[in-house]
């Protein structure tokens, strides 16, 4: 289900829930309510949502905190499309799903030069900082397709306030 889009820069300027011309809106309660569910079945964070179904992950950021203290209220019927074809048993098991930690590692190593503090990222990876420090230190031959995703998000994220926000 997750879609790559490591160096595609127009991937991250996308404004997916801004409309076309002629495109309405709908509607992003009952959006905000399916998301939701499905991040508590499945049992996953919610930047993991955005990048194992490929949705930009300021638009999932969006729709569960709003912007700039508001409420989203309304979406383009292609993102809310998006958002229901994803099911709670697509994401169920990404806990146990083990990945090659090699390309992890070097993310989280970027991140830290970059600055991010190690404790805030080891939160927002769901580790503890031993965990952390055994994959960046390449300790680690594997790591949870969650701690992939988390990582990704975390870069792509641009190490932004946003990390350590949960959904209510």
């Amino acid at each position: 289900m997750r879609e790559e889009h490591d160096d595609d820069e127009s991937y991250r300027l996308q404004r997916p829930l801004e409309p076309g011309p002629d495109e309405p809106w709908v509607e992003a309660a009952p959006f905000r309510a399916h998301v939701l569910h499905t991040l508590e079945v499945a049992d996953i964070p919610w930047p993991v949502f955005a990048i194992e179904t490929g949705i930009p992950v300021p638009a999932i950021r969006s729709l569960l905190f709003g912007r700039q203290g508001r409420p989203l209220k309304r979406l383009t019927p292609r993102l809310a499309g998006k958002l229901l074809r994803v099911q709670p048993p697509d994401l169920a098991g990404l806990h146990r799903t083990q990945v090659r930690a090699d390309v992890t590692a070097k993310r989280l190593g970027g991140l830290l030069r970059a600055g991010v503090d190690p404790l805030r990222l080891a939160r927002w990876c769901d580790l503890s900082p031993h965990e952390l420090a055994r994959l960046v230190d390449g300790e680690a031959p594997s790591c949870s397709r969650v701690t992939e995703s988390l990582v990704l998000a975390a870069e792509r994220m641009l190490f932004a306030p946003v990390l350590g926000q949960r959904a209510a």
